[in-house]
């Protein structure tokens, strides 16, 4: 029987006789195959895809969009945004760094009225809707018009304004809108994601009139370390939401949110580092939860378990970094599969491919044309992600 968890893969003489003979070892594990590369005009900065075959959207750092099929780059429009993209029903939907929304519809790009839109957030598209941050920290929905979008409902959300909108389910009533709401620059001046503002509300909206469901407030001195909350379904057909709380006398911990009519309460709470200015960077999917504790000071990839109202975390895999000082980029880690994950390097220079089914181990590396510029795009069976030399890579990791 093969091993569940193989370990880096060396040719014997045996399996290089069936490999020339069109036979591979049942227990052969070689590395993951070389990436597909393709050459950007700029850096990409945030990727998204949907559909089948399917197509993969770029943004670089310029503004250009981009759509990669079939090993080719096209170009779909220039002055979209410089920071994040959402795709949905044939749609790509950003805010480019004037504050207007743009809407690639398959054919060409429409706009809404107005240019008061936050670039910094990410807006979330949704079958027949989007909703986006305005400068203020408004929640902004937009629905389709003639010729364009039409502002449809506005509410005063007190958003972080580089809030990167999610949706979930979490109690069974529907979907629901997501922020993190009410900055506070007093509580806790660590600064780790772009500024020294954090949230000290969690929010959930109603998708399309915008209306409060329900709220999360935190105590004083605490805040959300955060600027997302991460739907996971970790049984049944119901969301929890995780996210990273801090304190200045404890640093950061993963916390999940769970969610009952009009109620938000913590279900869970990770142990935090005991010191401020200590984080960590989640990994969500596949039911389950990881994330890489202080990515800039050596980065531990751990696997966190609830045990009743605990979360407990399991033995660390260290020289790891999916996020860099000052960045929002909070997706620069990706589940492939449950146990497997592909994540970079301390130095961000290098992706690897990691089966922690049992004890982490590294089954395929990576090497980038530069540091990682773009967050890490799951895909059937390739991961797909830019660097700062303009390349975009295509892994195929299982």
């Amino acid at each position: 029987m093969c091993p569940a968890h193989p370990r880096p893969f060396r040719l014997s003489l045996s399996a290089l006789v069936l490999t020339l003979l069109g036979t591979q070892p049942a227990c052969a594990q070689p590395f993951p195959a070389a990436a597909q590369t393709l050459t950007l005009p700029a850096p990409a900065v945030w990727l998204a895809a949907e559909g089948e075959g399917p197509q993969v959207y770029a943004v670089t750092a310029a503004g250009d969009l981009l759509a990669v099929r079939n090993g080719q780059v096209t170009q779909l429009a220039k002055n979209f945004s410089s920071t994040f993209i959402s795709a949905c029903s044939g749609r790509v939907v950003g805010v480019n760094d004037a504050g207007q929304l743009r809407v690639w519809d398959g054919s060409a790009v429409q706009g809404g009225p107005g240019a008061d839109l936050s670039p910094l957030a990410h807006p979330v598209c949704l079958p027949t809707g989007i909703v986006a941050v305005s400068r203020a920290g408004d929640l902004v929905r937009f629905d389709p018009a003639a010729g364009g979008w039409r502002e449809s409902a506005r509410t005063a959300a007190h958003a972080l304004p580089d809030a990167q909108l999610t949706v979930a389910d979490l109690d069974g009533a529907g979907e629901a809108v997501v922020a993190l709401t009410r900055p506070d620059a007093a509580r806790y001046a660590h600064g780790i994601l772009g500024d020294a503002v954090e949230a000290t509300e969690l929010t959930l909206f109603e998708r399309h009139s915008l209306k409060v469901r329900s709220r999360l407030r935190l105590p004083a001195p605490l805040v959300f370390e955060d600027l997302q909350a991460r739907p996971v379904r970790l049984t049944g057909d119901r969301d929890t939401l995780a996210v990273v709380r801090s304190s200045p006398s404890g640093g950061g911990a993963l916390a999940l949110v769970e969610g009952s009519g009009d109620t938000l309460t913590f279900r869970a709470v990770g142990p935090d580092f005991g010191q401020p200015s200590r984080w960590l960077a989640p990994v969500v999917g596949f039911g389950q939860l990881w994330a890489v504790r202080t990515p800039h000071i050596g980065g531990q990839l751990v696997q966190y378990t609830a045990a009743g109202e605990a979360l407990n975390a399991s033995a660390p895999f260290g020289g790891l970094s999916n996020h860099g000082i000052g960045s929002r980029n909070l997706n620069a880690a990706v589940l492939t599969a449950p146990g497997q994950l592909a994540l970079p390097t301390q130095d961000r220079r290098t992706l690897l491919a990691l089966d922690c089914r049992a004890a982490c181990q590294v089954t395929g590396k990576l090497a980038l044309g530069g540091t990682l510029t773009s967050n890490l795009l799951s895909v059937g069976p390739q991961v797909w992600m830019g660097d700062s030399g303009g390349t975009l890579h295509g892994w195929t990791v299982r």
